[in-house]
């Protein structure tokens, strides 16, 4: 597994890339909590420059469960200070405080970035610039 190290606020954290069949099915997960942000790729924005709030817009309280946890479980996510794997409400409870709440955010951020951001952008650079024929009206 390919893994990469964060710095965020200034703890680091460490995640991998996830293999293919983990990543195919929950990117499945995520299209309906991540649509409003990858909404702005068609808007001519770059992944790199969407809102995060607007990506976790579609949170709801069965997201941390079904779909963040497992994604971060998937993905190896690693407090290195905490010397802990990041994959439950617990492990979050033990690596963040309310204090440093966005920090769990921005590593979820970073953890789909590494993992999602190539899917997203091959598939915005098949279809998300072409220009579709207009039904014709007569």
């Amino acid at each position: 597994m390919q893994t990469e190290t964060f710095i965020i606020g200034n703890r680091e954290f460490t995640a991998g890339k996830m293999n293919a069949f983990d990543a195919g099915r929950l990117l499945l997960k995520l299209k309906s909590i991540i649509a409003p942000g990858l909404s702005q790729l068609g808007q001519g924005k770059k992944l790199e420059s969407a809102n995060v709030l607007d990506l976790f817009s579609g949170l709801d309280e069965k997201t941390h469960e079904e779909v963040i946890f497992p994604i971060l479980a998937a993905a190896g996510a690693y407090s290195i200070e905490n010397k802990r794997k990041i994959a439950s409400a617990t492990d979050m409870n033990l690596c963040f405080t309310v204090d440093n709440l966005l920090d769990f955010y921005l590593l979820v951020w970073e953890v789909l970035k590494l993992n999602f951001a190539p899917f997203i952008a091959q598939v915005g650079a098949l279809f998300g610039n072409q220009d579709l024929p207009q039904a014709k009206n007569e």
